[in-house]
């Protein structure tokens, strides 16, 4: 998340609401799990995603959803490139378990093209496009919020493997090392040295030592400060604790330590960055509504979103019909072999599987 330029975020889980959405120019260089399913739009560069069962690489206009508690990273491919990306996490924690059942049975982290689940990416993408067009109102609608929000839920929800074209993590190092960055993050708050993991994972030192070394990049220390500076978020985010007490919280040695980690991982102070967030809260701090102010520039990568013109006819597993200033179109979500124009404007689309779709 070095780069801030575009930043905006909306948190509805200040609030107690489940719904978060920020955009962002970061490049998220370690590795993160959260209780939230996580969708990530790409609006501007080239990104790289790994996951615990796959890795891809995300280019402008694809997407990717992570499954609850699945680990992953999401970097920005090249640092020298300019990368902007919509991520949007609903948190299942802050709903009534009898609205949701178990998430870790609905979803598989999977990826969203034109080419790679079709059918579901133009449905995904134009309901996030809804999203942002509500929450930009002057006034929005909470139901109205709900429904967008389960709409994202359902599209989302798909079980499916990756297939062979994506680059599997299954080595034995591989799993040696997710071993170790999953008991890191969950003892980051403690006192940790390297033997420690070592010795809990039956490794030796030097071979815990490489093992980081060689995934993460960086050494074994700056990587668990990485970790308990972004645990720290939320607490940072909630504006209730000195940067001092956050600190020794998340584990770090003093606030000092936490301001230099913070600033070589985030590019920003972290009272900037509480500030830029509160900025940008959908409720002031009198709790009155307020619209989202998004920059001319953020606007622009969101247009292609808002399909302010369209006027959705029929849309099923194969096809999507509209009008766009009174002209009829048709975007396939799979190939057809032929249209036929009949009389009156009627016309037939034949798909390879010789199904045939009538319109008038």
């Amino acid at each position: 998340m070095k780069n801030m330029n575009g930043y905006y975020d909306f948190s509805g889980q200040k609030f107690g609401y489940p719904l978060s959405l920020s955009i962002n120019g970061f490049s998220q260089n370690i590795f993160a799990r959260q209780s939230s399913l996580e969708i990530s739009y790409v609006l501007q560069g080239t990104y790289e995603a790994v996951t615990e069962h796959f890795s891809c690489t995300l280019k402008e206009h694809e997407m990717i959803v992570i499954a609850p508690y699945d680990i992953h990273m999401v970097s920005i491919k090249d640092e020298e490139d300019k990368g902007l990306i919509l991520t949007i996490h609903i948190d299942f924690s802050r709903m009534a378990e009898a609205m949701v059942g178990d998430p870790a049975m609905s979803f598989c982290s999977s990826i969203f093209t034109k080419d790679k689940n079709s059918k579901i990416y133009f449905s995904l993408k134009r309901k996030i496009g809804e999203l942002i067009k509500m929450l930009m109102k002057e006034k929005s609608n909470l139901l109205q919020l709900n429904v967008l929000m389960a709409e994202l839920v359902f599209l989302s929800a798909v079980k499916e493997q990756p297939s062979m074209e994506e680059l599997p993590l299954q080595s034995e190092q591989q799993e040696n090392y997710m071993k170790a960055i999953r008991y890191i993050d969950e003892h980051c708050k403690e006192p940790l040295s390297l033997g420690d993991v070592a010795q809990q994972l039956s490794f030796s030192p030097s071979y815990t030592s490489k093992l980081l070394k060689k995934y993460t990049g960086i050494p074994f220390i700056k990587y668990l400060s990485y970790v308990r500076v972004r645990n720290s978020l939320e607490s940072l985010l909630e504006g209730k604790e000195q940067i001092e007490e956050i600190a020794l919280d998340c584990g770090m040695a003093n606030g000092k330590a936490y301001t230099t980690t913070f600033k070589e991982l985030y590019g920003i102070l972290p009272s900037a960055y509480r500030k830029q967030f509160q900025h940008n809260l959908r409720y002031n701090e009198h709790r009155n509504d307020q619209k989202m102010e998004l920059s001319e520039e953020q606007t622009q990568f969101l247009m292609h979103l808002f399909e302010e013109h369209r006027e959705i006819l029929y849309e099923d597993e194969k096809i999507l019909i509209w009008k766009e200033n009174n002209m009829l179109c048709c975007e396939s979500k799979e190939t057809w072999k032929k249209v036929e124009w009949e009389p009156e404007g009627k016309f037939k689309i034949h798909f390879d599987e010789k199904r045939i779709y009538n319109e008038g």
